[in-house]
């Protein structure tokens, strides 16, 4: 059984913003594996994965507990970059929540600005129970780890509505956005990282750069 589920990725005619961004989809599910409780929904013959979902949410939940009890006693910047990427490393679960965040980190750790944790939603706030990476550049556009994609905002409504319908409770006449997350956690992963903090990032996860043109 493979550990992370990323979908095939489509390389041609995107732009190199785009390819940047798909490379650090792809980068973040290279580096920390994880097994989705939400994912295993699509695996073939389902219902004889019904024990095996539940003891994964169960320690899903459980590490989601280490993360915030880490986050909560951490007393600098480092120490709360350690309590998400730790035990997402160690125990290799995570949902698009632990997804997005760690995307976070690591589009920062390489020089990818004025990007944010969102929330997707309906524009009557209706919530999707989803999470991504927002870049809020000239032409915005979104990175999503957990399904292991990128695109710009537009291309990525159409493919929720499509290809990724199976996963949202999208309703004929729906119009989607994002909305930024604000939490104690965004308040940390949402801001602008130091030239010092991104060193120091690097210095404990060197395996979290990667360079230009990047193609696995």
């Amino acid at each position: 059984m493979q550990v992370n589920t990323p979908h095939n990725i489509n390389f041609q005619s995107k732009n190199k913003t785009i390819r940047f961004a798909d490379d650090i989809a792809r980068h973040v599910n290279k580096c920390y594996p994880r097994i989705s409780t939400s994912l295993i929904d699509d695996f073939v013959n389902v219902q004889c994965f019904r024990n095996f979902k539940k003891r994964i949410n169960t320690r899903t939940e459980d590490m989601r507990t280490d993360i915030s009890e880490n986050f909560d006693n951490a007393e600098n910047f480092i120490g709360k970059i350690l309590a998400f990427v730790k035990p997402v490393k160690k125990l290799k679960l995570g949902n698009c929540g632990e997804s997005a965040q760690l995307a976070t980190i690591i589009a920062k750790v390489n020089g990818i600005k004025n990007c944010y944790i969102a929330s997707l939603k309906t524009t009557k706030n209706k919530n999707l129970d989803h999470s991504v990476i927002y870049v809020n550049d000239k032409k915005p556009y979104i990175i999503d780890t957990w399904l292991g994609f990128a695109d710009y905002v537009p291309g990525a409504f159409s493919r929720y509505r499509s290809e990724y319908h199976n996963h949202f409770d999208i309703q004929e006449g729906d119009k989607l956005t994002f909305k930024k997350l604000k939490n104690d956690y965004t308040k940390v992963l949402n801001q602008d990282f130091s030239r010092s903090q991104i060193n120091k990032i690097k210095n404990i996860f060197p395996e979290q750069f990667i360079k230009r043109g990047y193609v696995e």
